[in-house]
């Protein structure tokens, strides 16, 4: 493994995150279901990024479940994620989903920067894409 990441191309595809909270009671449904939600995600598997359920930090107790969805859109990625029965039978009380940026890591083989000041305006909530340096960070 090396000391400095290498600069990598940005994912083209958007990545969603997706936080799924279990509600009250949840421990039935999980095991009602989930021979279909493990049916969905093999299925499926080449959509997700990683996939798991979630716990407290010292915790056994699930209390949900994390996807980092690759879609083309928000419409894909709630159709994809609506296709797994966790979903449909409402187990989950809370299901947020939020856009990711593959910046740096193992996933990425790397980072997605050149320089600090190659995303300073993306530190500062400025726009996406910074059409006069050829970036979008």
């Amino acid at each position: 493994m090396t000391d400095f990441p290498p600069t990598v191309e940005k994912q083209a595809q958007t990545c969603y995150l997706v936080i799924c909270r279990d509600g009250p009671g949840s421990a039935e449904p999980r095991q009602t279901h989930l021979a279909g939600h493990l049916e969905h995600v093999e299925n499926n598997w080449q959509c997700y990024v990683t996939a798991g359920p979630i716990r407290e930090p010292g915790g056994d107790a699930l209390v949900g479940s994390v996807f980092l969805v690759n879609a083309d859109s928000l419409d894909e990625a709630q159709a994809l994620m609506e296709g797994d029965p966790y979903i449909t039978c409402g187990m989950y009380e809370t299901i947020e989903y939020k856009e990711l940026t593959n910046s740096i890591g193992l996933y990425p083989g790397g980072k997605i920067w050149e320089s600090v000041d190659a995303i300073r305006h993306r530190a500062a909530g400025g726009p996406t894409d910074d059409l006069s340096k050829g970036i979008d960070a």
